[in-house]
């Protein structure tokens, strides 16, 4: 039996390939979305038996008793969700037993690999970063199970500030990050500025600007690292942790990216 897992505040993803089988359990607050990518899952979910082949999602929610196992051929994808705020009112809730969906194994393995990539390059300490790749995923989730109409459809409702007031908001979100770019701000932090859920600030911000917000601080803290480098003698290492980053090799990673050159090469190009 092979398992892999990540884990996020608000989401956790498990691979399980290779025989496998656990007790009947329950999730007190998390609802479950299991996904055979390879083979077949056989499932139990509140004594009913259930058989999901490669594709095949099912979507349990919490306090839903249930149990699994896997055969020495199968693998299965399966996300844990506790994060209520992204899901549109009783969409979870249905008065069927469970809900079921059909996805495409090849797509979701593509994704799943390139996200799960990606996490190799983000520093754990970032707060900002970690939350938008937890982000990523919520988002990436939402979109399997109801489909971009339904997202568009909630982002327009109570949970997004539209129209010249949800601008002004943003625009207020924009003033304090060039007030705190330098500090360890969380996505939580500057939802709460624009008054939206943190699910739909991601996305209206990045309407408004074309970047995320950790792409946004990004640029302020390059812009800062270009100025510094060009017109002070202060060390790399004190601009690095000066501008907010946990360590060296993320400012250079960061730096390198942005410029195409180190900050070495860059000071001496400007001077």
């Amino acid at each position: 039996m092979m398992h892999m897992q990540i884990i996020f505040p608000h989401i956790e993803l498990h691979s399980i390939e290779s025989s496998f089988e656990n007790m009947p359990h329950y999730h007190e607050e998390h609802y479950q979305i299991t996904v055979p990518l390879r083979g077949s899952c056989h499932f139990v979910h509140e004594n009913r038996k259930l058989a999901l082949a490669a594709g095949d999602g099912l979507v349990l929610n919490p306090q839903d008793r249930h149990s699994f196992h896997l055969g020495p051929e199968d693998k299965v994808i399966i996300f844990k969700i506790n994060d209520h705020s992204l899901h549109p009112s009783n969409a979870l809730n249905p008065p069927e037993l469970e809900q079921r969906y059909r996805f495409n194994p090849s797509e979701l393995s593509v994704f799943l690999q390139q996200w799960t990539s990606s996490l190799f390059t983000v520093e754990p300490s970032d707060r900002l970063e970690m939350e938008e790749k937890e982000g990523q995923m919520l988002e990436y989730v939402h979109r399997l199970i109801w489909g971009s109409g339904q997202l568009e459809k909630e982002t327009a409702g109570k949970g997004a500030c539209t129209g010249k007031d949800g601008d002004g908001h943003l625009h207020r979100v924009l003033d304090y990050i060039h007030a705190h770019y330098i500090d360890q701000v969380s996505i939580d932090e500057l939802a709460a500025v624009a008054l939206q859920s943190r699910f739909h600030f991601i996305r209206s911000f990045k309407s408004l600007t074309g970047m995320t917000p950790y792409q946004y601080v990004l640029r302020l803290r390059m812009e800062e690292a270009r100025k510094q480098l060009r017109y002070s003698s202060v060390t790399i290492t004190e601009i690095s942790f000066g501008l907010g980053f946990s360590s060296t090799s993320q400012f250079y990673r960061v730096f390198m990216k942005s410029t195409g050159v180190t900050p070495e090469q860059y000071r001496l190009q400007t001077h």
